[in-house]
């Protein structure tokens, strides 16, 4: 029996109408993700959470605050040997009490010490999909629960618990293409706080300590000039940052009397898809037995390196292994 055409039209509006509303479900939890990822940068707090990478387990604290002169974070250690870092924006400095002594150095950009969610979902919707799971809870908050999960296999896939309210990123597991948890971060306290903990800051007591400035004299790199390029990468990585190194004293006086004269010791490329990134070395090549020899993992971190020519090539990134060596092998020198 033939079905009617009004049946047919109403089968169309039915199904044109639950597109739509998947489509709006998409974008409502993409802004609230965002929404939540910009909060997260706004909040004061301090709270414990462990670090599992490999077979290893680490407890940290952080301290988190905002006021009128930027960003302030503090990371320590509370097992193994007593470390502990500071950050004030940009400006980053890290403790060793046993060791008496302070290094001081300037990171590029905004870098928090601990994970925190995504700064842009809408960028990653391309390569990953995003897909909200049941509400959870950790460490007493109630959180929303959401897979990043990659359209393939070069790259991993992240599950976020974030608290509902706040934004924060209460727990974050790191999975590998069969699901397998591969690294995890997981708060087990959390407190929120009226202001900026100042006094965790405060660096009067350290004053004794051997202070080391770690600030390498490094020169950003002219993309339009660079000599190196990927014939390949993974969909959606990009060169988002380019640094040249002096790593020999004796090059950095040189450079520093006759701008140009010096050749750089290491060129450091980062790729990054906006979640995922990769860092490409490249340097003379010394000797097999100077240079890492294939691939190597430790947890979630993946490095593979191999010779080109008179150079050696080494990518590191938590991203699988093939990717790592994919964007080692694709890389050329432009003469």
């Amino acid at each position: 029996m033939p079905v009617k055409p009004v049946r047919l039209y109403s089968c169309f509006i039915a199904g044109f109408l639950c597109l739509l509303s998947t489509n709006s479900f998409a974008g409502d939890l993409l802004h609230m993700l965002q929404r939540m990822a910009d909060a997260d940068q706004q909040q004061n707090y301090r709270g414990t959470f462990i670090l599992r990478k490999s077979d290893s387990i680490s407890t940290l604290q952080v301290t988190h605050g905002v006021d009128e002169k930027g960003v302030w974070e503090s990371l320590e250690a509370l097992d193994g040997e007593p470390r502990k870092v500071l950050r004030h924006n940009n400006s980053v400095i890290s403790i060793y009490p046993q060791r008496k002594l302070l290094t001081v150095r300037q990171s590029d950009g905004v870098q928090p010490l601990h994970q925190q969610l995504p700064s842009d979902f809408n960028q990653l919707e391309r390569h990953y999909s995003i897909e909200q799971r049941p509400d959870g809870r950790i460490a007493g908050h109630d959180t929303l629960v959401v897979d990043v999960l990659p359209r393939d296999d070069l790259r991993y896939g992240y599950r976020y618990w974030a608290e509902k309210d706040t934004g924060i990123l209460l727990r974050c597991d790191l999975v590998d293409s069969h699901g397998e948890v591969i690294e995890q971060m997981m708060f087990t306290s959390l407190e929120y706080l009226d202001r900026v903990p100042h006094d965790a800051f405060d660096l009067k007591q350290y004053q004794q300590y051997d202070q080391q400035v770690l600030n390498e004299p490094d020169l950003k790199v002219d993309f339009d000039l660079l000599q190196w390029r990927a014939k390949q990468l993974p969909d959606g990585f990009i060169l988002k940052q380019g640094h040249l190194r002096y790593l020999d004293p004796a090059h950095n006086a040189v450079r520093e009397k006759v701008p140009g004269t010096a050749e750089p010791d290491l060129l450091h490329l980062v790729y990054s898809d906006g979640l995922a990134s990769v860092s490409v070395f490249i340097e003379k090549n010394l000797g097999e037995d100077k240079h890492l020899q294939g691939g190597v993992t430790m947890g979630a971190l993946n490095a593979y390196g191999q010779p080109h020519d008179d150079f050696y090539v080494t990518a590191v990134g938590d991203v699988p292994m093939k990717t790592v060596k994919m964007i080692a092998g694709n890389m050329e020198y432009i003469h």
